[in-house]
């Protein structure tokens, strides 16, 4: 069976790829009006550091060996977790995008669109690790909150699926 961590380590990996490619491919999103190319890497930089900075703050409460479920000494519910129960992942993925929107690379920007599905990937793993560790309290957790914000659509709530 995999295990979360090792998605994990992968996901980190397409991360690192997404800026590699974004910085090697700068500015070869077709766009000719200045102001409009401007906007977009004003946006993208200003989501970048948003999403970041609030990434740091949720990985600031984990403790610091959180590799696996057991590593918590309890299950998050509130906070940022009352609104999705990764919000974390939420906001990695949103910096990948505005990484690549920064620096207007379309080869970033088709990476991470590539990555959604090792994303998927990533939660669906540690969810059937998180109902394995809190059982029916994860399952009721599950029922009220949906799992990623930018994934509510792509992504059921139940996490047995």
């Amino acid at each position: 069976m995999v295990k979360s961590v090792s998605l994990r380590r992968l996901v980190n990996l397409g991360i690192a790829l997404v800026v590699a490619i974004s910085l090697i491919s700068q500015n070869t999103m077709p766009i000719h009006n200045d102001l409009i190319a401007n906007a977009i890497r004003f946006i993208g930089a200003l989501l970048l550091f948003t999403s970041t900075a609030l990434a740091m703050v949720i990985h600031a409460s984990y403790p610091e060996r959180h590799d696996k479920p057991e590593d918590f000494e309890r299950l998050y519910t509130e906070g940022p977790y009352k609104l999705c129960r990764h919000p974390f992942y939420s906001l990695m993925m949103l910096a990948q995008f505005s990484f690549a929107l920064t620096f207007r690379s379309l080869a970033g920007l088709i990476v991470s669109m590539i990555m959604i599905p090792l994303w998927l990937a990533l939660i669906r793993v540690e969810e059937r690790e998180l109902v394995g560790r809190w059982g029916e309290e994860y399952l009721r957790y599950a029922k009220e909150v949906p799992s990623a914000l930018c994934l509510k659509i792509l992504w059921a709530k139940d996490p047995e699926r």
